[in-house]
């Protein structure tokens, strides 16, 4: 597939050695996974009445490999939430998260709501789940998913993060922040996201991720956890953003 020319030089600079196979990867298809919702069901029930065997992935043990043919809509466990599409690697953050059953968590940038309902799992749906997210469309998108997954000990609000920094400074546990961002590593599957990219574009997700980093520490805790995650390669998004918090 066709590649903006500076992410290319972008990626080669990173990688060295290690671009071609990188670059060899994008003729692959993307993997496709589900994640097991034990709110509703255990990986038994579910094995009994999947079309496909069930492969764990490394990412967390309620995530599964699926056929990158398998119509997820069709299968009605789909819509009575047993488990939730997503893609193997984007559990990994919850799993960093490590939420246990009382908790209280924030999930600072939440739709459509994989791993908000990934930590309802986690938890049992027992402490507080407080489920944010900015934008007013894809909060109702959030609210819909949190619903079909049988979530109910969850809040969802759409407000901007430092208001919540404001109202509820200290209060969570734990905290996690999956920033927007420049949508480097969906290139395989969102042709919009490579459309859309740009070192400007890059640059601008930066600075709005250190503001919502920045709130969602006010957050936290004294001795809780906070996990910032993004689904982009570039420095300035990961570890740069991270290394100007702290600074």
């Amino acid at each position: 597939m066709e590649l903006p020319a500076a992410f290319e030089k972008r990626m080669q600079d990173m990688l060295g050695a290690e671009y071609t196979a990188f670059r060899a990867s994008y003729n692959e298809p993307h993997k496709r996974g589900i994640r097991l919702n034990t709110v509703k069901c255990t990986k038994e029930q579910l094995e009994r009445v999947l079309p496909f065997t069930l492969v764990q992935t490394p990412f967390s043990p309620l995530s599964f490999y699926a056929p990158t043919d398998t119509k997820m809509a069709a299968l009605p466990l789909y819509h009575a939430g047993a488990f939730y599409s997503q893609e193997p690697s984007a559990s990994s953050a919850v799993t960093l998260l490590a939420p246990e059953p009382g908790d209280k968590v924030l999930d600072l940038c939440a739709a459509p709501g994989g791993k908000s309902t990934q930590i309802a799992a986690l938890t049992g749906d027992t402490g507080l789940l407080w489920s944010n997210e900015v934008v007013r469309n894809r909060a109702a998108i959030l609210s819909s998913n949190l619903e079909r997954m049988g979530v109910r000990n969850t809040v969802v609000s759409s407000v901007y993060p430092e208001m919540l920094a404001e109202k509820l400074g200290g209060y969570f546990d734990k905290v996690l922040v999956d920033a927007p961002c420049s949508g480097e590593g969906m290139f395989r599957r969102d042709p919009v996201a490579v459309q859309e990219w740009s070192p400007e574009h890059v640059e601008t997700c930066a600075v709005r991720q250190l503001a919502i980093l920045s709130s969602a520490a006010q957050c936290v805790r004294e001795g809780g956890i906070l996990v910032y995650s993004t689904c982009t390669f570039s420095t300035e998004e990961n570890e740069g953003v991270v290394q100007k918090f702290l600074e």
